[in-house]
């Protein structure tokens, strides 16, 4: 098994966060595979795309993921902001921590300029 750390992220039209957490996996994901991760709240129905691995000096697998259904590079996840707060409570809820908490999204701000 390899205690990898996940990095995922989910945005509104207004906001998005980090979530990381460490797992153990039976295998390091690459780049372009797909990963279903539990939500408490809604089950294991997203599937996180991979787009980084590394593997540091220290041991450390770290993977990261995609936004979330960023579909047509639109820049959120959600349009609702009330399904952004109930998936981020199912993850937090789950074990999942936010270095940096919820931020503003700054993908929207840079197109309405």
């Amino acid at each position: 098994m390899f205690d990898i750390s996940i990095h995922i992220y989910l945005a509104s039209p207004t906001r998005w966060i980090h979530l990381t957490r460490q797992l153990e996996m039976p295998a390091v994901p690459r780049v372009g595979e797909f990963l279903k991760l539990h939500n408490d709240r809604a089950g294991d129905s997203f599937a996180w795309k991979v787009s980084q691995v590394t593997h540091h000096e220290s041991g450390v697998i770290e993977v990261m993921t995609e936004l979330l259904e960023d579909v047509g590079g639109r820049g959120y996840t959600f349009e609702e902001e009330d399904e952004f707060d109930e998936c981020v409570a199912g993850y937090t809820d789950f074990g999942w921590s936010s270095p940096r908490g919820v931020r503003p999204n700054p993908r929207m701000a840079q197109k309405e300029h």
